[in-house]
């Protein structure tokens, strides 16, 4: 997904910054016809317009709502709900913390715990969108994106949902907007508002059934992938005795 060229040309010119292609190229580092070629084409990726964002020092977030897609980015509070730090928490971890809880020698008090895995894991834009999912989110973000549904649950399955797929969504969820830039990796945590430990705080603080009922659901899917991939891989060897 992208912004338009001619958005895009007047947010640089409200900003007070260069239109030239490759002096922004130069500032964001990339080639310098890049950002050219992506003016001239009409669409310019928001990576682009964040990676400028940085370059002169001007919040991301706040360069963002120039665009009419993401006028509303930040009308609301930008932490993520404890549901969404947690769901960005590997099944490792979930683990690591079920056997925290439970062994007699891992007491909290004395326990020096490693840092999280970071994000995005396998499947961490599947669990952003379930932790949010109010109803029929997914067929929502797909009517209103204008996207078969079929191709968005291929981009939660490969985490490929677009900046454009996560706000809408999570507009549609009433949380944070600009939390879900966060998720497909547009902005840091610390720009998106996320504290250094949301998400081992929002671990800590989760009640134990839900804990153990979020692994069983990660270890589902988890055998799911496994298995299709076990049956692509024969499928593929079966075609190529076929072949010869």
């Amino acid at each position: 997904m992208a912004v338009s060229g001619s958005d895009f040309k007047q947010w640089l010119e409200a900003s007070g910054l260069s239109t030239s292609g490759s002096e922004l190229s130069r500032m964001i580092g990339v080639h310098r016809l890049t950002v050219g070629n992506q003016m001239r084409r009409g669409n310019v990726p928001e990576t682009t317009v964040v990676g400028i964002a940085r370059a002169y020092g001007i919040d991301p977030v706040t360069a963002m709502t120039y665009f009419p897609e993401y006028h509303d980015l930040d009308s609301r509070p930008r932490p993520p709900s404890s549901a969404e730090a947690v769901s960005q928490v590997h099944v490792a971890d979930l683990m690591a913390e079920i056997q925290v809880r439970t062994a007699k020698t891992y007491a909290r008090e004395g326990h020096i715990r490693e840092p999280l895995t970071g994000f995005p894991h396998t499947g961490s834009h599947r669990a952003w969108i379930d932790s949010i999912d109010k109803g029929d989110i997914r067929h929502d973000v797909a009517e209103q994106t204008g996207i078969a549904i079929t191709y968005l649950y291929a981009q939660l399955t490969e985490n490929k949902l677009t900046p454009v797929q996560a706000v809408t969504a999570a507009r549609l969820s009433g949380t944070s907007l600009v939390s879900g830039l966060v998720i497909v990796g547009l902005l840091s945590e610390d720009e998106g508002g996320w504290a250094n430990n949301a998400r081992l705080e929002a671990l800590k603080t989760m009640d134990n059934d839900p804990l153990m009922e979020l692994v069983q659901q990660r270890i589902t899917l988890l055998r799911r992938r496994l298995k299709q991939r076990k049956e692509a891989l024969e499928y593929a060897e079966k075609l190529a005795e076929a072949i010869g």
